[in-house]
């Protein structure tokens, strides 16, 4: 590659990349963190009650729900949630939680872009 065009594709990549510092990746790419709490201090004896993911380039693109458990919360499990039974008798069954977590999961906000 000769030096004219080596010089010009460099500056173009920084251009860009200032560009894209400046507004930000937000739509252009998604990395999802995903977060489970389980309901029992040994998962495989409880059962899922609260379903988070955001994606690390987009904090807006989040979803974020506590769902209601088939059984009461020990105290235990209470103090180490941060969350009581009450609170918890006032989400939705998991059921309806887990169909809209994976509903989240599987949508791609880039599906829109013109290719």
């Amino acid at each position: 590659m000769n030096r004219e065009l080596h010089d010009s594709l460099f500056e173009l990549y920084i251009a860009g990349g200032l560009e894209l510092m400046t507004i930000g990746t937000r739509g252009l790419k998604r990395e999802l963190i995903i977060d489970l709490e389980t309901s029992a201090l040994m998962p495989e004896k409880g059962e899922f009650i609260r379903y988070r993911a955001v994606n690390r380039f987009d904090p807006d693109d989040e979803f974020d729900e506590w769902a209601r458990p088939s059984r009461p919360l020990s105290k235990e499990a209470e103090q180490i949630l941060g969350v009581t039974n009450e609170q918890l008798a006032q989400c939705r069954d998991g059921s309806l939680v887990l169909t809209a977590f994976c509903g989240f999961l599987s949508s791609d906000p880039n599906r829109n872009f013109p290719y």
